[in-house]
C-alpha cells in the first residue's frame, strides 16, 4: 500500500517538474514575438472545467478573425494546400481529406484588417449616398444604419488578429513574415474545403496554445472583462509574449 502511494506522489512530482520544466523553456531566452493587445484580443475563458473559481486561476483566450465575410480564404489557393500537404485534384478528394498540423500565422493591425476597416467605410459611404438619392426609403435607412454599426463594430470592438497564412515550416514563415511585433507564429490545424463549383477555398481552423493564465497581479484588471459588443474603444493593454515553444504568456497589463 505504501509503495503504491509513493509512486503516485512520484508520478505527480515528475508531471509537474515536466510542466515546469516546459515553461522555463519556452520563456527561456528572447520571446519569439510580443504583441501589444487589447481586451479585443482576448476573452475569458468561461466553462465548468475552466472556471477560475475551481482552481484559483484566471484564464484568457486570444480572439482572433478570418479575413473577408465569406467562407473562403483569400490566400487559400491550389499552390497553398500542396504546399500544406493536401491534394486539391478535386472537391470530394479534398472534402476527404483529413486535418493537418501546421503553423498558423495571426498578423496584429495589418493590412487585411485595415481593408476591412476600408470596406466597411465604403459600404457605408454608398449607402448613404443611395439613401440621400431617396430619402424617404426606410429600407435604404435601415440599409445605411446596419452598415453603420457594421463599420463601428469593425473599427472599434472586433479583434485586430487577423489569420493571414499557414504553413508547415516556422522558419520559413518567421523569413515571409518578419514583424515580431505583429505577426505571431502558433501551432494548430487546418481542414480545408471546397463548396461547389464557386472559386476559393474554405478551411476549419484550430489553434493550440492560444490560451494563456492571467499572473495575480493583473487579475483584478482582467477579471471584469465580459464581451460587451455596446462598449467601443479599448479599456486596457496587455503585453503578450510567445516563447520559444509559441506559447504565450501575460507581461504586463496597464489601462
Amino acid at each position: 500500500m505504501k509503495r503504491a502511494v509513493w509512486l503516485g506522489l512520484g508520478v505527480v512530482l515528475l508531471s509537474n517538474a515536466v510542466a515546469l520544466g516546459g515553461v522555463w523553456y519556452n520563456r527561456s531566452g528572447e520571446p519569439e514575438a510580443q504583441l501589444l493587445l487589447s481586451e479585443r484580443e482576448l476573452q475569458r475563458v468561461h466553462g465548468s472545467w475552466l472556471r477560475d473559481e475551481d482552481d484559483g486561476v484566471l484564464r484568457l483566450q486570444l480572439s482572433w478573425q478570418r479575413p473577408g465575410e465569406s467562407w473562403q480564404l483569400p490566400w487559400l489557393n491550389e499552390a497553398k494546400l500542396r504546399e500544406l500537404g493536401f491534394s486539391a485534384s478535386d472537391e470530394q478528394a479534398l472534402n476527404r481529406q483529413p486535418a493537418r498540423e501546421v503553423w498558423l500565422v495571426l498578423e496584429l493591425d495589418g493590412p487585411l484588417y485595415r481593408s476591412q476597416v476600408e470596406q466597411a467605410r465604403q459600404a457605408l459611404s454608398a449607402a448613404e449616398a443611395e439613401l440621400q438619392a431617396k430619402p424617404e426609403s426606410e429600407v435604404l435607412q435601415q440599409a445605411r444604419d446596419d452598415r453603420r454599426r457594421r463599420l463601428q463594430f469593425v473599427e472599434q470592438q472586433a479583434s485586430r488578429l487577423m489569420l493571414v497564412d499557414a504553413g508547415v515550416d516556422a522558419q520559413l514563415l518567421r523569413q515571409r513574415w518578419p514583424d515580431r511585433q505583429r505577426q505571431v507564429l502558433l501551432a494548430g490545424r487546418i481542414e480545408p474545403y471546397r463548396q461547389g463549383s464557386e472559386g476559393g477555398y474554405g478551411a476549419s481552423i484550430r489553434l493550440e496554445n492560444d490560451r494563456l493564465s492571467v499572473p495575480y497581479t493583473y487579475r483584478e484588471l482582467a477579471r471584469g472583462w465580459e464581451r460587451n459588443y455596446d462598449q467601443t474603444g479599448f479599456k486596457a493593454q496587455v503585453e503578450v509574449a510567445f516563447g520559444r515553444r509559441h506559447e504565450p504568456w501575460v507581461l504586463s497589463i496597464r489601462q
